[in-house]
């Protein structure tokens, strides 16, 4: 059997939809006219574009005209014929949708283009603190222009990256792949002054278009990075919109500036920061936080190498070093092992401002090699709120060698630290391992037990 195909023109392909729409079409209709195609202008006011700013999505209408009807190009690949249409959009920010106008004769070659924007970023989890409310101190200060310090791998500075600031938005664009911590800086001064008796909130949602093994955030006194109220790493998967945040933070008196560190970033990428909060705690922007308890990793997964140290009381050296102003004020530490618990009782106040004032390092025969990645959990409890508590799995002997080194604000009872896929920072292999835990500012007396610790190597 013969197969018959038929090829229809873009502008017949027009005509017979329309006559397929049209109950009394003309008899003698000789076929399509180039000069009877629609000028698009002639249409502006027919193209509506609202956005319900509950769900981001954006509702497209084209209201009718006798013999015409709208080609939608949304995100300019999408092409709908509809009257109306819709979209859904993640990210906040302003886009637009071009329309094209069709007859018996033919398509426009002129385009209506609206633009419309989305207000906020649509979240999977989290979506951190109103960023609009007034008791937004972001929103109401003086943010000085982005600083810049990029370095190559030998710590050679090269050129600041391109970046734009749009609605409080700023897009970082990375030209150059970053290969280590600290050598992809980013600095906002800002005015806003915090007081050491109150207590605060901070929020920022950050988006890579790339994946990133872990953007530094650090949020700390403008004239000494080492007084600071959090030192945060989080990792991004590509074009999935996270949100860092920290609640009911000890305050620090002074000026602040917020930090961030792009190292370990891909060539080519491009970083957005947007929705920046910071606020007093006290004051109730309605925002519903989420439990910061955290799902610890399994404690009997073969592959914790932690768990042996546990069994066969392992750790084979530990200290504390408590001091104010770099000066030991002593103090015996009451320190007990059972099991998978290990337990302190701070025996001296130090300062709250520096968390290395008061350091416990439980050394072990662990190893590491500079290709392992490894998943960490520990369990918390604690008698008090602590204002911070670092903790550093680090290579023994080499504190610049290390798989993290992290902070928290730990609230009386019970938490969970946990962090994922991380590698030795040196780039070297670690003979022996050492879990260091910090607790400047713990007052007096505090008990602090940590169990289950969980180091997978994956």
């Amino acid at each position: 059997m013969k197969k018959i195909i038929s090829y229809i023109s873009g502008m017949a392909f027009a005509a017979a939809m329309t006559f397929g729409l049209t109950a009394c079409a003309p008899e003698e209709f000789a076929g399509p006219n180039k000069d009877g195609i629609p000028l698009a202008s002639d249409y502006a006011d027919a193209v509506k574009v609202t956005v319900d700013q509950q769900t981001n999505i954006a509702y497209f209408e084209f209201e009718s005209r006798e013999g015409v009807y709208p080609i939608w190009i949304i995100d300019g690949k999408k092409y709908v014929s509809n009257f109306t249409a819709s979209q859904a959009y993640r990210k906040a920010g302003d886009y637009t949708v071009d329309v094209k106008i069709g007859n018996a004769n033919g398509v426009s070659d002129g385009t209506i283009t609206k633009t419309f924007h989305v207000d906020k970023t649509k979240m999977t989890g989290f979506g951190g603190f109103v960023y609009e409310s007034d008791f937004n101190m972001w929103t109401k200060a003086t943010i000085n222009a982005p600083t810049f310090w990029f370095a190559n791998e030998s710590w050679g500075q090269i050129a600041d990256p391109g970046y734009s600031l749009s609605d409080g938005a700023y897009t970082v664009d990375i030209a150059t792949a970053i290969a280590a911590r600290w050598q992809g800086q980013m600095a906002l001064g800002t005015s806003i002054n915090t007081s050491a008796d109150k207590t605060y909130d901070f929020s920022v949602i950050l988006t890579s278009a790339k994946n990133h093994p872990g953007v530094m955030v650090k949020l700390t006194k403008s004239d000494d990075d080492g007084l600071f109220y959090f030192e945060k790493e989080i990792a991004l998967v590509a074009n999935e919109p996270v949100c860092l945040w920290k609640y009911d933070m000890p305050g620090i008196e002074g000026n602040m500036k917020l930090v961030f560190d792009f190292g370990g970033s891909p060539e080519n990428n491009s970083i957005v920061i947007e929705n920046i909060v910071l606020k007093d705690h006290a004051n109730d922007d309605g925002t519903e936080v989420p439990s910061q308890l955290a799902t610890p990793f399994d404690y009997n997964d073969a592959r914790n190498i932690w768990k042996a140290v546990d069994e066969n009381q392992g750790i084979t050296d530990e200290t504390y070093f408590g001091d104010d102003n770099w000066g030991s004020i002593g103090g015996t530490p009451e320190i007990t092992h059972q099991g998978n618990k290990h337990t302190i009782v701070v025996p001296v106040q130090t300062a709250a401002a520096e968390i290395w004032r008061a350091q416990w390092h439980l050394r072990t025969d662990l190893t590491a090699t500079a290709d392992d990645v490894v998943d960490f959990s520990v369990k918390v409890n604690s008698s008090v709120k602590l204002p911070g508590m670092m903790f550093k799995l680090t290579q023994d002997g080499n504190d610049d060698n290390y798989f993290f080194a992290q902070q928290e604000t730990i609230p009386a009872g019970d938490f969970v630290f946990r962090i994922e896929n991380k590698q030795l920072s040196g780039g070297a292999d670690a003979p022996k391992l050492k879990l260091t835990l910090g607790f400047g500012g713990a007052p007096a007396d505090a008990v602090i037990t940590i169990s289950e610790i969980t180091v997978i190597k994956k």
